[in-house]
């Protein structure tokens, strides 16, 4: 579940509707050729995958992570959250329904978070036990290793300090997994250029927020991002020149 921030002032923004175009169809593009579907409300994006191995997970996060990418490119941020469990979803006439307890899961963290991001549930977590060595690619064995490795490096990175909405100074740091913001899929300089797009967006984005409090969202953001950029750096340092992933 996805969450479009300042959805309000958006629509206020945008009477000639140019605004809900680019929105829309940043989310077809996403989703086009996947087995990802995807259900839109107002400011609500639901993407749903059936299946629950890990390559659902992978699919989601790849769809989450076009999302959150080229929303940024038309200066429009989300925050959201992936869960894994029960849902139900059908489809009548021009209607879409979608409910369950993997909706409900992904809209209570969504809404717990205080940043500009998406987060794993511990429900989607805990679907991929080896999740963290599938995203560490410094310590890949081989091409292959790091091939099949980046796939998920890629969209899908620990994050030591996600916050939540304040409950106490030492209370409100999650560490959990969060999803990499990225268009491209060729080679370590490309993803390390997608990640400095999204840093300038988060960064245009955080000049016009409204309080001290919004611009903080924005600075916890780019702040992991940053720290994931320079790990790009390395290991395409390390795969040797040019960095090549091929994925």
């Amino acid at each position: 579940m996805l969450d479009v921030l300042g959805f309000s002032a958006l629509v206020m923004r945008d009477p000639s509707g140019q605004r809900f175009r680019e929105y829309l169809g940043c989310v077809e593009d996403a989703t086009k050729d996947t087995r990802v579907k995807y259900v839109v409300f107002s400011d609500t994006i639901v993407l749903t995958r059936e299946d629950n191995g890990p390559d659902s997970l992978l699919d989601i996060a790849r769809a989450s992570s076009r999302i959150f990418y080229d929303l940024l490119q038309v200066r429009i941020a989300i925050r959201g959250a992936i869960a894994f469990g029960d849902f139900f979803r059908s489809t009548v006439a021009e209607s879409v329904f979608v409910a369950g307890s993997a909706v409900i899961d992904a809209y209570q963290f969504e809404q717990q978070q205080d940043w500009v991001g998406i987060m794993l549930a511990p429900s989607a977590r805990t679907q991929v036990p080896d999740l963290e060595s599938r995203c560490i690619l410094h310590t890949f064995k081989d091409s292959v290793d790091f091939v099949k490795r980046v796939e998920w490096a890629a969209v899908l990175q620990y994050c030591p300090q996600i916050p939540f909405h304040q409950i106490s100074v030492a209370e409100n740091m999650y560490r959990g997994f969060a999803i990499v913001p990225r268009h491209c899929a060729a080679e370590a300089a490309d993803l390390t250029a997608n990640i400095s797009s999204a840093i300038k967006q988060l960064e245009w984005l955080r000049s016009v927020a409204p309080s001290p409090a919004s611009q903080r969202k924005y600075d916890w953001s780019t702040s992991w991002l940053g720290d994931i950029r320079n790990r790009w750096g390395g290991w395409a340092q390390e795969r040797g020149k040019g960095g090549r992933l091929q994925s």
